[in-house]
């Protein structure tokens, strides 16, 4: 059971300039990469927003906000998301994984205490577009963008990170899976049976 409320944000604002198509709405197993995160997702947190610098996304009925700071990559969308949650903790997830899943969202919630940044932690990768981060990053988050330090994991050094390490039983390396250039998802459909949500 939750101790905390908690946001989930999508990060969908990217220019998908190597997919050329909007990666959230593209489809796996007959559904939207998008709404297979929210239906991840919905266990485990308390209300839902889009970050998208367009309209793609408002047929979900969620409050989707626009970057505050355009062309600045996923460090900017945390910061918007960051800006309008009205909750200490926020479960921010790229809208390219299509293989997230229940398990891993209430298990990364669940074990982000005592920390600013909540980073799950598969063999050595460690995956921040699939974190918890607090609220108090954003004054933290709004420096570095001022400073045109745009690289995430470089920004992670600035604040208290705590890796967790993800159990295989929660299928770590499939749910981390994503989608960045048309070569990817026609990969991805042809392996597809071999996963499950």
């Amino acid at each position: 059971m939750k101790k905390d409320k908690v946001t989930g944000v999508i990060l969908a604002g990217g220019k998908n300039s190597r997919m050329g198509a909007d990666k959230g709405l593209l489809l796996v197993n007959g559904e939207k990469i998008v709404e297979r995160a929210i239906e991840a997702m919905k266990a485990a947190v308390d209300e839902i927003m889009i970050i998208s610098n367009g309209n793609n996304y408002d047929y979900l009925g969620y409050k989707v906000y626009t970057d505050i700071i355009k062309d600045c990559g996923p460090m900017s969308g945390i910061y918007t998301a960051l800006t309008y949650s009205k909750t200490e903790k926020n479960f921010v997830v790229s809208c390219d994984l299509p293989f997230l899943n229940r398990e891993l969202v209430g298990f990364i919630v669940e074990n982000s205490d005592s920390c600013e940044i909540a980073i799950p932690k598969h063999g050595e990768k460690l995956e921040p577009l699939c974190a918890v981060y607090d609220k108090s990053c954003r004054e933290g988050f709004e420096v570095l963008l001022q400073r045109k330090e745009l690289k995430l994991q470089n920004a992670l050094r600035h604040f208290k990170v705590k890796q967790i390490p993800v159990p295989e039983n929660i299928s770590a390396g499939s749910c981390f899976e994503n989608i960045n250039t048309p070569a990817e998802y026609e990969l991805l459909k042809l392996k597809k049976d071999g996963y499950s949500n």
